[in-house]
C-alpha cells in the first residue's frame, strides 16, 4: 500500500492495526459530533485549516531537523520533467531494497514525524481553545 522508502517506518504497521486506528479515528469524529462539535463545527473547520496550512507551510523545519541530526543533506525531489532528461534507468542501476528492520535513520524519522504531528496536534487543540475561550469571554453575560 505505501511504499516503504518514503516513510521507513510506514511499511511496518501493519494492515491490523492501520484499520483499528482508522475506525478509532472515525469514531472519534462521530462521537465528538454528536456530543458539541456540531454547535461550533466552523470554528473547528477554521481551526483545522489554518493548522494545515502552517503545518504545510513550515515543513521544512523537521526537514532541517532530519539534515542536522542524519548529518546528510534530504534530496529535493525532482520533477517528472527533469527525470526524462536523463537516460533510463535499467535494473542495474536500481538500488538494493533496504532491510525490514528501523535502522538508526528509520528511527529519526519515526521520532520526527511522530513530534511533528504532535506539534500539530497541539496546535490545532490550543487554537480552538484560545478561538472559544476568547469568544466566550467577550460576550457580555
Amino acid at each position: 500500500m505505501f511504499e516503504a522508502d518514503k516513510i521507513a517506518f510506514v511499511s511496518q504497521v501493519s494492515d491490523v492495526v492501520m484499520y483499528v486506528s482508522l475506525t478509532a479515528g472515525l469514531l472519534i469524529l462521530v462521537i465528538g459530533y454528536f456530543a458539541g462539535a456540531r454547535e461550533n463545527i466552523n470554528k473547528i473547520i477554521a481551526c483545522a485549516l489554518i493548522v494545515t496550512t502552517v503545518g504545510v507551510l513550515a515543513l521544512r523545519i523537521p526537514i532541517a531537523i532530519h539534515d542536522f541530526i542524519g548529518g546528510k543533506k534530504t534530496a529535493p525531489v525532482q520533477s517528472s520533467e527533469q527525470v526524462t532528461d536523463k537516460a533510463p534507468v535499467t535494473n542495474s542501476d536500481k538500488a538494493e531494497p533496504k532491510s525490514s528492520g528501523l535502522s538508526g535513520e528509520g528511527m529519526l524519522n519515526f521520532f520526527l514525524y511522530v513530534g511533528w504531528t504532535g506539534f500539530l496536534v497541539c496546535m490545532g487543540i490550543f487554537l480552538y481553545e484560545a478561538m472559544t475561550v476568547t469568544a466566550r469571554e467577550a460576550r457580555p453575560d
